[in-house]
């Protein structure tokens, strides 16, 4: 697997899929005989009440995972398949194998606390946390702080990032289960900003189709005409509400610090 694909499956889990902090699981559907498997294995973490809680969220398409082993998850084939035990992911293969937090990052290559040069897709470390970087300054990580669940959180190694919560990693490395295609983060901003035009209302062609089928990636209401390469009123509405959100000038113009954050999240 490349280092944007594992990015790419990282950030669809968070705008796809409902999720929980859930300890000692690696994407399972929450069900009534997960809860109790885990409650058997993990009886000082699943007191009553957060059996109680995860109960609430079983036949509502949940899936469980803690920090690492959401990465695990991912490196095992994880698909997000309620059908299946484990939503996909086959346990151990790949040759990745069952390991810790600090277990993964000793597998890793390049182990720095200096992260003036991290890598797309590289691991994140802190102790008794992980997540994975996804460039931007930004990372996703299971945790049940905040949304409780797998969420996407800023470095604050990097920068603090308005309207996001964060933390300070110790550490990151390279996983060794991972091609890294991209030397830095600079190369893989000019691989995706190139050739993009700046839009605005009016605009028409391939790129609006683009910009329009990551905009509703996202949730965002494009309007009747869907993804139609038109830049109208729906679509600019669109922008205005993603560029609040994003906490970047509102002025409904797609460029490049729009588009950035348009590639970055979106699918």
């Amino acid at each position: 697997m490349k280092n944007v694909e594992l990015v790419k499956k990282a950030k669809d889990v968070v705008a796809n899929y409902k999720t929980v902090y859930a300890n000692g699981m690696f994407g399972q559907p929450i069900t009534e005989s997960i809860i109790v498997q885990k409650t058997r294995q993990l009886p000082k973490w699943y007191t009553s009440a957060r059996q109680k809680s995860l109960r609430a969220l079983i036949g509502q398409g949940c899936f469980g995972f803690d920090c690492i082993c959401f990465i695990k998850a991912l490196l095992w084939g994880w698909s997000g398949d309620l059908k299946s035990t484990n939503g996909g992911a086959k346990y151990c293969s790949n040759n990745v194998p069952d390991t810790t937090e600090y277990g993964m990052l000793n597998r890793c290559s390049n182990i720095s606390s200096d992260f003036s040069k991290i890598e797309v897709g590289e691991y994140l470390w802190t102790d008794g946390h992980c997540g994975i970087y996804v460039g931007e300054g930004m990372a996703v990580e299971c945790t049940p702080k905040w949304d409780n669940g797998v969420q996407i959180t800023a470095v604050h190694n990097i920068a603090e990032k308005q309207g996001y919560n964060g933390r300070t990693w110790k550490k990151h490395g390279k996983l060794p289960y991972i091609e890294y295609i991209v030397e830095t983060e600079e190369e893989t901003k000019k691989m995706v900003t190139i050739n993009l035009s700046r839009l605005q209302r009016g605009s028409k062609g391939n790129e609006v189709k683009t910009l329009q089928r990551l905009l509703k990636s996202l949730g965002y209401d494009i309007g009747w005409f869907g993804t139609d390469g038109d830049f109208g009123s729906a679509t600019e509405a669109a922008v205005k509400k993603f560029q609040q959100d994003r906490k970047i000038a509102s002025d409904g113009i797609v460029g490049c610090d729009t588009w950035m954050q348009l590639l970055l999240f979106g699918d």
